[in-house]
């Protein structure tokens, strides 16, 4: 039988008196239960007399007590007179329920072992125990042998554990942490976003030496996080916390945290030290509480941390306060005792105080209760409170729990706040926005009212922060922030939605349309003006230019949804215009956004269905009128509208990134057009090129080469057949990355075109730098040539510097024969355009290469 120790030396201590399990005691029986056990200096006896757990002898069968222990009296409160001879049930020590349990595990178990019961005792009072113990058979009965431990405090101290932890937990969960891990053999540190933004340092992941991640932290507090590192690598402390400042771009000090464990090698050599960083700027009183809380845990097993005071019922003066109390509050305990919470100023609001008691009048005790109090200082404490009545030397009184909840109630009505509000410039978010709106919109109809939603756009704000960063960034859309506020009157709203989007809701305008127009553009414009003026930061002047989108309320909308596309619709034709311009909404855009919307729809699924295709223009050499090679070019033929101008839908693509998707089809479209031409028209693969345009997202992919190298190699195509066409567009973007992309293809011999040549930021430090084979002069440049010596000067330049540089030369939109004179004057004689041919279909072109290659095969034109 699985008994405790005790109880099996008990049992063993009584065999002298055959006091056995399992044998029959007939002849000890009377004497066990006449208490046997109190009686005679047996070492049964001494352990029964001593024990200071509680411990039960009763018939299994009724459940009444045959004896009962000194332990059992002191602890329950019968005595032994009282207690045998009755049951648990009838001394109210236990329900009916907890003996029916008991018996259940003696029954399934074979025994009790540390079953957990509630207990009564004399007095009423509730206890949790631990009970051990088994049947026996005695003078033929079967009889029951209990001993229990009390265990209510261990449970209640587990549970003000348990809650600690889960409170902690809470409070860790709801920090964002950064990630940092250091390499101590090569001093090289990994940080993750987070942490780099934390530390000051550029935007995305960093890698590099701790000098370079700890670059804006003070000397004083490097030394101090060194000397914590020591101190954890020679063993004296066993884990790394250190709090430090670090100065940001603009000049603020952020405070921060980081913990940390140190990693060993074999030979017990610190090898890795892995840690986190937590920005605690803003959150010092929440420092203050978590350290509190961490000193509530440490005394969850010695006292509460809770502000206890006891009170008279009837006066309300205190008769004790605890250390808490007088750390919650200011007020020490000779100061307090004897006065009221009234003569301290502690508990201004006597109304509260008045319902509290009625509360505790009715309901006998009362818990949770959020008060407001006052503490010494004047400042404002929001308390949760428990009253519980009580007698104290035969005087009413109530025990008053007080527990501090201030930061809860802050960090409640923050986090109520920033569901509503933008947490970098405080100004309502769209949730916040929106509620307005519905709002506006009720009363501008009740009332007969109007009013106007002005969406405004950063201007290119995105080249402030790739150049200067996100920081500067952030401080721009303060300045911008507080610029709109100080333009607007106080009942209309100024709210961001988010990036660089801002949207100004005027209210409460008045007159006919055409009025209220002009008063809106007279604001729009206001605005305007006051946020392109330049501002200053740190030195240098920065300058925004905002566009605006304009939408009547309620004229261009009756829902905030429709009011905000609607100024978002007028905002994209205001940039559309050029930018740093106004556009008031106009059904026609809707039209125009609308049909925007469904050729977009309508490429997305050009692809699945087939329905691009690519055109051959020639190109010419026109000293002996020979094609030389083609350009191929889109066109989308619509399954309802038709073939669609390439200037429709290009544009579109690149806005929409489908230029992606559809510029991959391209690539392997002219790959196999050129085999074909190869295969079956047999055109010199070394004397006939093939040139394909490349948008700048599909250069900009990572894997563009593989791309390229993929789609020629699935075709057969020869590299030198191919020739891609570039604008100077991509170059500028990311020099460094281009040249890169451009060598790798250029070694498999893809040869490369600069396209629209001229237009765009031409630099000769980079065109030397580029592995260009052929410049192709804008058709600009060729259309104006006849109107002046100015373009055709370009030319001739472009042409010369060309032939420095060992490239060759194509001029694109020849329409007249005048302008490829003046091309070939000026030693440009290879060209394209509708004066040889439009674009053509592949079998249209194949029969106009036909008839070039049998030109070719007689006299050519010398060199």
């Amino acid at each position: 039988m699985n008994l405790p120790l005790y109880l099996h030396r008990l049992l063993s201590d009584s065999q002298p008196h055959g006091l056995s399990p399992g044998q029959d005691f007939a002849q000890h029986g009377h004497r066990f239960s006449n208490g046997y056990l109190r009686s005679g200096p047996t070492a049964l006896q001494v352990i029964f007399q001593t024990n200071p757990d509680p411990v039960m002898l009763s018939e299994h069968s009724t459940g009444r007590l045959l004896d009962v222990n000194p332990g059992f009296v002191r602890h329950f409160g019968w005595s032994e007179l009282e207690a045998v001879g009755q049951t648990s049930l009838e001394l109210g020590m236990m329900s009916r329920g907890t003996r029916q349990q008991i018996l259940d595990t003696l029954e399934s178990e074979g025994c009790l072992d540390e079953v957990e019961v509630e207990l009564v005792s004399r007095s009423g009072e509730r206890m949790q125990h631990l009970l051990y113990g088994g049947a026996f058979v005695l003078d033929g009965q079967h009889c029951l042998l209990i001993t229990t431990r009390d265990i209510t405090e261990q449970r209640s101290q587990a549970e003000a554990l348990r809650e600690s932890q889960e409170r902690l937990k809470l409070a860790l969960d709801s920090v964002e942490l950064g990630t940092w891990e250091w390499h101590i053999p090569s001093g090289m540190i990994y940080g993750s976003a987070r942490a780099a933004r934390l530390q000051g340092l550029a935007r995305g992941a960093f890698q590099g030496s701790t000098r370079e991640f700890f670059v804006h932290v003070p000397a004083t507090d490097m030394r101090s996080m060194y000397g914590i590192y020591h101190a954890v690598a020679s063993g004296r402390r066993r884990n790394f916390q250190a709090q430090y400042r670090c100065r940001m771009p603009d000049g603020r000090f952020r405070y921060l945290e980081s913990t940390a464990r140190l990693y060993r090698d074999a030979h017990g050599k610190p090898h890795r030290m892995a840690g986190t960083i937590v920005d605690i700027t803003e959150r010092q009183q929440a420092e203050t509480a978590l350290r509190a809380s961490e000193a509530k845990f440490a005394r969850a097993f010695h006292g509460s941390p809770d502000a206890i005071v006891i009170v008279e019922r009837d006066s309300g003066r205190f008769i004790e306060v605890n250390e808490a109390f007088t750390r919650l509050t200011g007020h020490r305990g000779e100061h307090a005792i004897g006065r009221t919470a009234e003569e301290l100023g502690l508990w201004p609001d006597k109304a509260q105080r008045d319902r509290l008691l009625r509360l505790v009048e009715h309901e006998g005790r009362v818990v949770h209760r959020d008060s407001v109090f006052i503490d010494r200082n004047g400042s404002t404490l929001h308390l949760d409170v428990s009253v519980e009545p009580m007698s104290l030397n035969e005087t009413a009184c109530l025990l008053i729990t007080a527990r501090d909840i201030s930061e809860l109630k802050q960090a409640q009505a923050r986090i109520q706040h920033l569901a509503w509000h933008d947490p970098l410039t405080d100004l309502p978010n769209r949730a916040l926005l929106t509620d307005r709106l519905t709002q506006q919109i009720a009363l501008h109809k009740r009332h007969d009212m109007r009013g106007a939603v002005l969406f405004i756009d950063l201007d290119h704000f995105k080249h402030i922060n790739d150049s200067l960063g996100h920081p500067v960034g952030d401080v721009v859309l303060k300045m911008i922030t507080a610029r709109l506020e100080a333009s607007v009157r106080h009942e209309d709203t100024v709210s961001r939605l988010g990036g660089d989007e801002f949207v100004v809701l005027l209210t409460g305008l008045s007159g006919r349309r055409s009025e209220v127009t002009r008063q809106v553009r007279k604001v729009a414009e206001k605005l305007r003006a006051v946020l392109a003026e330049p501002m200053r930061y740190e030195g240098q002047w920065l300058k925004v230019t905002p566009s605006m989108g304009i939408a009547l309320l309620p004229d261009h909308g009756e829902t905030p949804a429709d009011l905000l596309k609607r100024a978002d619709i007028a905002l994209y034709r205001a940039k559309d215009a050029g930018r740093n311009a106004i556009q008031l909404f106009r059904t026609t855009m809707q039209h125009a956004a609308s049909a925007r919307l469904q050729m977009e729809n309508d490429l997305r699924q050009a692809l699945l269905r087939h329905e691009f295709r690519l055109h051959l223009q020639p190109q010419v050499d026109a000293r002996d009128n020979r094609i030389i090679g083609a350009e191929a070019l889109l066109r989308w033929d619509h399954p309802k509208l038709g073939p669609q101008s390439p200037g429709l839908f290009i544009q579109l693509l690149e806005e929409s990134g489908l230029i992606v998707e559809v510029g991959d089809w391209i690539l392997r479209e002219a790959c196999r057009i050129g085999a074909y031409l190869l295969n079956e028209r047999s055109v010199d693969a070394g004397a006939f090129s093939l040139s394909i345009n490349i948008s700048p997202r599909q250069f900009r992919q990572s894997d563009f080469v593989e791309q390229v190298m993929r789609a020629i190699g699935a075709s057969g195509v020869p590299q030198r057949m191919i020739k891609l066409e570039i604008t100077e567009g991509i170059v500028i973007q990311n020099l460094e990355d281009t040249i890169g992309k451009m060598n790798r293809l250029k070694k498999a011999g893809i040869s490369f075109a600069m396209d629209d040549f001229g237009t765009g930021y031409s630099s000769l430090t980079y065109l030397k730098r580029l592995p260009v084979d052929l410049l192709k002069i804008d058709q600009s440049f060729v259309r104006d040539a006849m109107a002046g010596d100015g373009d055709a000067e370009i030319i001739r330049a472009i042409v010369s510097m060309a032939a420095s540089l060992g490239l060759e030369v194509i001029a694109e939109g020849v329409e007249q024969q005048a302008q490829l004179d003046i091309l070939q004057q000026r030693d440009c004689h290879l060209y394209q355009g509708y004066l040889f041919s439009r674009p053509l279909p592949l079998e249209m072109f194949c029969e106009l290469l036909d008839s070039s290659l049998a030109r070719a095969a007689g006299p050519t034109h010398p060199a």
